[in-house]
């Protein structure tokens, strides 16, 4: 009987098959990582938004604002030394549930990898105004 990590695989119609037992995979999307695993019942996903402790504090300003919209969580993973987003759903849940719960986790992704874009661009300085006589 496949497990979660399968049937997520399965309903996302990943390519590489999820090795039989795993407990954890890692799914390539987007240009990232997706870490997927197995938890007391639960399937959690989560990714890396951000390897720079100083984002944080911007970052978590965006957090309370963004439980209201979804429900990917913000947090700072200290093994890792990454700031990441995760959430979970049963893992018992049906096949259209996990690919619905997929595309708003890389939904929830998307933006939050913005605002860490943002983050990183440097202001435009105005030129300094010089008044020729």
């Amino acid at each position: 009987m496949p497990n979660a990590l399968e049937n997520l695989c399965a309903a996302i119609a990943y390519p590489d098959p999820v090795p039989a037992g795993a407990t954890a995979f890692q799914l390539h999307v987007d240009g990232g990582v997706v870490a997927a695993r197995l938890m007391n019942g639960r399937l959690v996903l989560s990714r890396e938004i951000s390897r720079e402790e100083a984002d944080l504090p911007r970052l978590a300003s965006y957090a309370a604002g963004r439980l209201l919209r979804e429900e990917a969580v913000l947090a700072w993973d200290e093994r890792a030394g990454a700031c990441i987003l995760w959430q979970e759903c049963p893992a018992n849940a049906s096949s259209a549930q996990l690919l619905h719960f997929f595309k708003t986790f890389l939904a929830s992704c998307d933006w939050w990898l913005a605002r860490v874009a943002d983050l990183v661009v440097e202001p435009v300085a105005a030129p300094a105004m010089v008044i020729m006589p």
